[in-house]
């Protein structure tokens, strides 16, 4: 399975006009693993939250799948690191959050025992269109949603989530997640909760099940971390 999406958490209205932010994760599972660290600045004379930022983003991604192309089904160990850097926009109402961004990457992949035909190994350049939204309902529920689209890997990632705020120290609901490319399709379906540990620093944790096409059910679990300065 392999996860190539760059992913940037949605902004907390408290950090909406900090100078930066710096974020960090990692999610996974017995199939896969998918870090990242990155780094969000917003452009002159914009504000964080409103406005045109830059982006740079650090990922590993550690997977596995079955292939036959040589005879009889073996596993497939793959390997990727990548460099992401661009732009985006973000547009902010009282109750709603869009966010428009756009990367240039770098792919280093490695496959092992060997390549398979219809995979790409090697070094890759890659294109990243991303979507987030973010939208407040009555009665203190709230949607958001991820696209993310990643040329030269031919690999998306969707997540969708609904949650609840009683207080404006942490969020929790539930998620469900989309993962394709060429040789996985994945679904996840899990909880997740935010906690605000300081005006300026936010903890998120998340845990479900994972259903890779043609394997059993695997539980996976993850962290993400925001700091703004």
């Amino acid at each position: 399975m392999l996860t190539l999406s760059v992913m940037m958490p949605l902004l907390n209205v408290s950090q909406a006009f900090a100078e930066s932010v710096v974020f960090s994760g990692i999610e996974g599972s017995s199939s896969n693993r998918h870090s990242y660290l990155g780094f969000i600045m917003p452009l002159s004379n914009n504000n964080l939250g409103d406005g045109w930022y830059k982006k740079l983003v650090v990922s590993s991604t550690a997977y596995g799948y079955q292939n036959d192309e040589r005879g009889p089904q073996i596993s497939i160990d793959g390997r990727s690191n990548g460099l992401d850097v661009g732009l985006g926009h973000t547009w902010r109402s009282r109750s709603a959050i869009a966010d428009l961004s756009a990367t240039a990457g770098y792919r280093d992949v490695k496959l092992s025992p060997y390549a398979p035909i219809t995979d790409k190994a090697g070094n890759l350049l890659t294109f990243n269109p991303q979507l987030m939204l973010w939208s407040e309902l009555s009665g203190g529920i709230d949607t958001d949603l991820l696209v993310n689209y990643a040329t030269g890997t031919a690999s998306s990632f969707v997540r969708a989530r609904i949650g609840t705020h009683p207080t404006q120290s942490y969020r929790v609901g539930i998620e469900r997640k989309w993962l394709n490319g060429r040789n996985y399709t994945v679904g996840k379906t899990g909880l997740f909760i935010a906690f605000k540990v300081s005006q300026s620093v936010h903890l998120e944790l998340n845990a479900g099940r994972e259903d890779p096409e043609g394997k059993s059910s695997v539980t996976y679990a993850g962290i993400a971390i925001s700091t703004s300065f």
